[in-house]
């Protein structure tokens, strides 16, 4: 019996490549303007940039054609659009619904919940003085990594 998945190899890569970007996200920003409070506050350097990277993160999400994780892919595109300048208070909403309905993906999913187990375990920065920067750096690991998980997934399913 041949087991089939209906990504193509094609899009699996697509898939991999969106998944290893906010990764890279993560890394590029720190590296070329130093370690603020937190991600947003680049958009005083980034500006226009800083919006559309964080929007192709959230295009990075919505790839995964999981209707589930539209809820956090729409949060995020409204992060980037309303920045915490001029909009902090939307801004900081919608961070939150991004954050927490990540989380609670991650958390109920039936094969990697242990991804969201220790999503939760990181929440502690919060309250720590800095802790928002880290907290976030960590959370879009974590929330790369498990996409990362079930593109690895399909392409195991593909070649048997």
């Amino acid at each position: 019996m041949e087991k089939i998945t209906t990504a193509s190899k094609s899009q699996l890569r697509l898939r991999f490549i969106a998944c290893i970007y906010p990764i890279a996200y993560v890394l590029i920003w720190p590296l070329v303007y130093g370690i603020l409070p937190a991600y947003s506050n680049y958009y005083v350097f980034g500006g226009m940039y800083f919006t559309l990277a964080t929007s192709m993160m959230a295009w990075a999400m919505y790839l995964h054609r999981d209707i589930k994780w539209s809820v956090p892919a729409y949060a995020l595109v409204g992060v980037a659009l309303f920045d915490c300048v001029d909009y902090w208070m939307l801004h900081n909403i919608l961070a939150i619904i991004f954050f927490l309905s990540s989380t609670y993906l991650m958390r109920t999913d039936k094969r990697f919940d242990w991804l969201g187990d220790i999503s939760v375990t990181w929440y502690i920065l919060l309250v720590m003085p800095g802790g928002v920067f880290w907290f976030e750096a960590i959370q879009a690991v974590l929330i790369s990594w498990f996409h990362l998980s079930y593109v690895r997934r399909l392409w195991r399913v593909r070649r048997l």
